[in-house]
């Protein structure tokens, strides 16, 4: 309970001006984390079979070991970096990131995919991406 009340103190609220000056960082790591991700697939991906007999196929596993491990970090210094200007990263691949924003006194999501040049969806927290309603609506409701 005390870790959720911790992450509950740690949000992060945005205006619309707020979370739009941000996507251009924001765009930059989420393109760099698709390419880490993809590069993590590929070394996860090669099977290595150890001969220990064999010198230099030892140093070409520990090399690939390596540079997993090189990028993993990256990888995840990068998701923190996202996370610690108050965005939550919610489908890499897609490359959907969220906002908390306050809206007649509960929380929404402001929702922005790689791509857009602005913020110009928002959802409820517990609803997805296949329930974003245009910013305009904000107003309405």
């Amino acid at each position: 309970m005390r870790d959720f009340i911790e992450a509950e103190e740690a949000k992060s609220y945005f205006t619309i001006d707020k979370a739009e000056t941000l996507l251009p960082k924001i765009e930059k790591i989420v393109r760099r984390l698709r390419q880490l991700s993809n590069a993590l697939d590929l070394l996860e991906g090669v099977e290595i079979e150890v001969e220990e007999e064999n010198y230099a196929h030892l140093r070409h596993v520990t090399k690939l070991n390596r540079e997993f491990h090189k990028f993993s970090y990256e990888f995840y210094r990068k998701l923190d970096e996202l996370e610690s200007m108050g965005c939550l990263l919610k489908d890499l691949e897609l490359g959907l990131v969220d906002f908390y924003y306050k809206f007649e006194n509960r929380d929404i999501f402001l929702c922005w995919k790689l791509g857009e040049k602005s913020i110009r969806h928002w959802h409820e927290i517990y609803a997805g991406f296949e329930s974003r309603n245009p910013i305009i609506n904000l107003a309405r409701k």
